[in-house]
């Protein structure tokens, strides 16, 4: 009889995590990823961190394919020894490798005034700096002057406008504020109450003036405390004990709740924001099962449970709105979900607020993965809202790169669970953003034409595309940015250029836009060129949507930069193929645009023999733009 090898039983997931790390770190990555998500307790997520963040550790996390790195610095007036654990928890649950440096005690004005090496040579690409209230009363004399106190909080946002500016400067990465909530006994200390609330009018004054530095140019990134905080319900304040031991201004609860927000950004800043919310319709966006009790019996609306499905409705609404995909994925009848999304007076959601509705019978990681296939983006883009636990555990199982919304029992934290998950959370909303909703609704009725087409010739021709082409400027900034940090697939160097290095002066960068005769697909393609030694034109890297994949872009864009490097005397234009864990089909598209290998995974054309611009292709404008390299 053969033996079988029995897993091994842990005593906790903690212990599981200890066995893993010490047995095979880089092997166990998926289980380990796991064992966080099911994490929720801060000193739990903080002994993970803690356990996970040597330095030994992080080599060894890096250089697992697929997962993202960045480096963030945690600065603070007060004791924060947990964050930078928190975060590393976090963002490995997210797939991302985080490198952390933590400021000294209240040090966060020296350590940017000094330009010390904890931020200009370990350059993070996120600093976090979190403030308490000691930190603005630190320079009154007196407390109770309530007219110098003013005066001093009037200043508050503009010291720190000055200061998040070097910061920024000195690292070139992002800078993420915070308000700064007023304890208790500060208020408290102020016994008559006209004082008391001129005291907190003031400081609502100062808070409003610092969230205002979010909407400056190149300001930093603000987070409204008490307001973004109040769904995870967290005390902000640290118990008076561990105030006076410790040095803490803040509650463990808090301080996840700030790791939580800044992972965030940190992934926003990586384009990791996820682009789709898959979602379950039988007691998720309604109460009730449609096929029992038909359309009229559900419950939608009015007064509770009713209200709460509403409300997460209204929440999937509003994120379409800002350009995140809706799909639903049921089991059903097709046609008696239809039915509902079409006729109850109630429905917020009709069924053309949806790129793709799936009601059957089918597993549902099945049909997710060919929603995901059909609307052609990543399985790691997507997350999955539905009641049923069975359910979410199962798209977990076979879709681990799924998110999957830990939905309570009751109804009626549907909508807030959703939010606090920040899944699709941007550093910024562009128009494009906006307008991805009918990007894919035009990308359908495209693939209906293909259907319909006797040949791609006929197709691409039928298509009617116009593509123009445009320098950066101040109003495609953003969207560039984005592109080089959210693409994955037509990504041929993997270099993800930040807002401040695509406007290095030893770059040009350019962008391209495509319509058709279905709508316009937007701002799709991005590209940084330099120069080498010996005066050719160097790709840095060349970006484009999965959207417009074999449309003629590539090649056309290619065909104009050799056009105006061979016009200009150039001696060459040389590219850069580098292989990462999602861009292997693109290996072959410099020797297929006839440059001729040099080394791995560089390449050189000397034009012998230039590509055409695909005839099906209409150039609009911006021909002559490469013509400045």
């Amino acid at each position: 009889m053969t033996n079988v090898a029995e897993k091994p039983v842990y005593r906790s997931p903690m212990a599981e995590l200890r066995a893993l790390k010490r047995q095979d770190l880089a092997g166990s990555v998926a289980r380990i990823r796991e064992i966080l998500a099911g994490f929720s307790d801060p000193l739990d997520l903080d002994a993970a961190g803690m356990l996970l963040s040597g330095e030994a550790d992080r080599a060894t996390l890096a250089a697992v394919p697929g997962l993202r790195s960045q480096r963030i610095a945690v600065l603070g007036s007060s004791t924060l020894d947990t964050v930078p654990n928190l975060l590393t928890a976090l963002l490995l649950r997210d797939g991302v490798v985080a490198t952390t440096q933590l400021a000294g005690f209240n040090q966060w004005r020296f350590e940017v005034l000094s330009a010390s090496p904890l931020l200009s040579a370990f350059k993070p690409q996120v600093t976090l700096c979190l403030l308490d209230d000691d930190a603005v009363f630190a320079d009154i004399a007196d407390a109770l002057d309530l007219p110098a106190v003013e005066a001093r909080l009037a200043r508050f946002a503009g010291e720190l406008r000055e200061w998040a500016a070097a910061c920024r400067a000195l690292t070139g990465g992002r800078v993420v504020l915070t308000t700064i909530p007023l304890s208790p006994l500060r208020l408290a200390r102020v016994i008559d109450y006209r004082s008391k609330a001129r005291l907190a009018a003031a400081w609502s004054a100062m808070n409003a003036s610092i969230l205002a530095l979010a909407g400056e140019e190149n300001g930093p990134v603000v987070l409204a405390v008490a307001e973004t905080l109040a769904v995870a319900g967290a005390n902000p304040f640290a118990s008076h004990r561990m105030h006076h031991v410790a040095g803490q201004a803040f509650s463990p609860e808090f301080l996840l709740g700030i790791a939580q927000e800044v992972a965030a950004v940190v992934k926003a800043n990586l384009g990791l924001a996820k682009k789709c919310l898959v979602l379950d319709l039988d007691n998720t966006l309604w109460g009730g099962v449609v096929g029992d009790v038909g359309t009229a019996g559900l419950e939608i609306g009015g007064s509770y449970p009713g209200s709460a499905h509403l409300e997460l409705q209204a929440l999937a609404r509003d994120y379409m709105r800002q350009g995140v995909l809706l799909t639903v994925c049921s089991k059903n009848e097709d046609t008696n979900a239809r039915d509902a999304l079409s006729n109850h007076p109630e429905m917020l959601l009709r069924p053309d607020n949806f790129t793709v509705i799936t009601a059957n019978w089918q597993p549902k990681a099945e049909n997710i993965r060919a929603q995901a296939k059909t609307i052609n983006i990543g399985l790691d883009a997507m997350v999955f809202v539905d009641d049923h636990p069975v359910e979410r555990d199962a798209v977990q199982s076979f879709l681990p790169d799924v998110a999957v919304v830990p939905m309570p029992d009751d109804p009626a934290g549907y909508a807030a669970t959703l939010a606090a998950g920040h899944y699709f959370n941007l550093l910024e909303l562009t128009e494009e953003d906006r307008q991805r909703v009918a990007m894919y609704r035009a990308e359908a009725a495209r693939a209906e034409l293909q259907s319909e087409s006797l040949s791609m010739e006929n197709y691409l021709a039928g298509l009617q595309s116009r593509l123009a082409i445009e320098p950066l400027n101040d109003l495609n900034k953003g969207r560039i940015v984005q592109l080089f940090a959210k693409t994955n697939q037509f990504n041929l160097t993997g270099r993800r250029f930040t807002a401040e290095e695509i406007i290095a002066p030893e770059l040009s960068v350019y962008a391209a836009r495509l319509s058709d005769r279905f709508g316009d697909s937007g701002l799709i393609a991005a590209l940084a060129i330099g120069k080498a030694s010996d005066g050719s034109a160097v790709i840095e890297n060349f970006v484009m949507s999965c959207r417009v994949f074999s449309r003629g872009v590539e090649t056309a864009l290619l065909s104009l930069i050799l056009q105006a490097a061979q016009a200009k005397g150039l001696p060459a234009v040389t590219g850069r193929f580098v292989k990462t864990a999602k861009n292997g089909q693109f290996a072959t598209f410099y020797s297929n645009l006839g440059f001729a290998a040099e080394g791995d995974d560089s390449f050189r054309h000397t034009f012998e023999t230039l590509p055409d611009v695909p005839a099906y292709l209409e150039i609009t404008e911006g021909a002559e733009v490469f013509h400045g390299l």
